[in-house]
């Protein structure tokens, strides 16, 4: 019975060296892993990296009029750059189109297009700051 209780505990060592270690690597990989992920989303929100539409702005810009519906936008110019916006009674959206020789913003409420701005020159697409 002298030499068992040896070998438990070996093994418990181990197992709380096992655990340990784990708890070890969690405690330091765990809030970089989360710090970086709230940075990603924080990065998609503000538009880094999106995407430069085929065509030009002008030809954009004649194929959709206020009063249209987000689905004919879609139908016609396909999906946006950057796309974001509210839930809620009333629902608005903001969806950015990137052209490379001007951006496009549509507003939209409720689904449809109010108001379309446009203004010509390179866009100023945001850029990551992560190494």
């Amino acid at each position: 019975m002298s030499d068992a209780a040896p070998g438990r505990s070996r093994v418990g060592l181990y197992v709380l060296l096992v655990a340990a270690l784990a708890a070890t690597a969690t405690a330091v990989w765990f809030p970089r892993w989360w710090e970086m992920r709230l940075y990603r989303q924080a990065e998609a929100l503000t538009g880094v990296g999106a995407p430069i539409r085929a065509g030009n702005l002008t030809d954009a810009r004649r194929k959709i009029d206020p009063n249209k519906t987000d689905k004919e936008v879609l139908a016609a110019l396909g999906p946006p750059s950057i796309q974001v916006g509210t839930d809620g009674a009333s629902t608005r959206g903001i969806w950015t189109y990137y052209y490379a020789d001007g951006t496009m913003v549509v507003n939209l409420t409720d689904g449809i297009v109010v108001r379309i701005s446009v203004s010509y020159g390179p866009p100023k697409i945001p850029t990551s700051r992560r190494p």
